[in-house]
């Protein structure tokens, strides 16, 4: 797992976020591993630069000039984000011990073509991120799961992944992680086809009262 270097600064809770955020600074606050939630500002264009943007597990070491928060370690514990723009505008980190293993959510990359894409069907992820344990430098950054051998209906339960050493998964679930459905054209033939025979078996059945109407009129 990469470690990246942050810096950071302790933050004023009287300072309004709206203001900071104007001024391109990113508020955050860091808790956890027994210490005390610390209120911490860094700079935006820097937080987006090491890529803390985007989806996966890193290890943050905080550089401060407060000697109570640097070198310091972390993890992304979560993130808000802008409801349109998409940009980070709070950032909880979660402060580590790393001789102690912790949980994280890891992206889950899945590759290769698969026999059922090239007969016609579509890869349909399930679940992008899964909940691990390890050892915080034992993390990975992602987890690739190859699809090429699965054809339409085939699955990729939790069970099937292998991890990397070091790593379980916390879920005892064996939940689908991707599947391979059939083609949508295909669907519809068949439900289309499945309407007419259901129409036409309609109308080959005789009226339930046709015999007993025959019977009234040949007495009458």
């Amino acid at each position: 797992m990469r470690t990246i270097e942050l810096n950071v600064n302790k933050r004023d809770n009287s300072q309004s976020v709206r203001a900071l955020r104007r001024l391109g600074i990113l508020p955050a606050v860091v808790y956890g591993a027994g210490g005390a939630n610390e209120s911490l500002s860094l700079d935006a264009r820097d937080f987006t630069k090491a890529g803390l943007s985007s989806a996966g597990a890193h290890l943050i070491k905080f550089s401060s000039e407060d000697r109570s928060i640097n070198g310091g370690v972390a993890l992304i514990k979560s993130m808000q984000t802008h409801p349109v723009q998409g940009t980070p505008t709070h950032v909880d980190f979660l402060r580590i011990d790393v001789n102690k293993p912790v949980e994280a959510s890891i992206t889950v990359h899945y590759t290769g073509k698969s026999v059922g894409v090239v007969n016609g069907g579509m890869v349909q992820p399930i679940r992008r991120e899964l909940l691990v344990r390890a050892l915080p430098t034992a993390l990975p950054e992602d987890i690739e799961v190859d699809v090429t051998e699965l054809d339409i209906h085939d699955s990729i339960h939790l069970q099937d992944i292998r991890l990397p050493a070091g790593v379980e998964a916390v879920d005892t679930e064996n939940y689908t992680m991707v599947t391979v459905i059939p083609p949508v054209v295909e669907k519809a033939a068949e439900e289309e086809a499945g309407a007419v025979e259901a129409v036409a078996a309609e109308g080959d059945a005789e009226p339930e009262d046709a015999e007993g109407d025959g019977d009234k009129k040949a007495s009458d």
